[in-house]
């Protein structure tokens, strides 16, 4: 049981680590001049469809009113976020062994 939430700690935290550097990687393209290269716009049009995969459950933190989550309160929503992502990873990697291993 103990091993089994660590498994998905780990994985909830790695989740939220990549969540929080793609989103940054994202706004650090968007705020670059687009007439710098078609590379650029791809590679900001490509960020911004993994950023909305990784918080897919919430879709958006626009979504929320800033008044709900005060500065780094925002973090309570993505902290669960990736609770469920790590969650439902765990589950479809035990799943997935079970079915290779029958």
């Amino acid at each position: 049981m103990f091993k089994k939430l660590i498994a998905i700690l780990s994985i909830a935290a790695a989740h939220l680590a990549l969540s929080r550097i793609i989103v940054a990687v994202t706004m650090t393209i968007d705020m670059l001049d687009p007439d710098t290269g078609r590379t650029t716009v791809l590679f900001g049009k490509m960020m911004i469809v993994v950023t909305r995969i990784l918080y897919f459950p919430i879709l958006t933190l626009s979504l929320y009113s800033r008044q709900w989550f005060p500065g780094n309160l925002i973090y309570i929503p993505i902290f669960f976020n990736s609770l469920v992502w790590g969650l439902v990873l765990y589950l479809a990697f035990h799943l997935w062994r079970k079915f290779k291993a029958w």
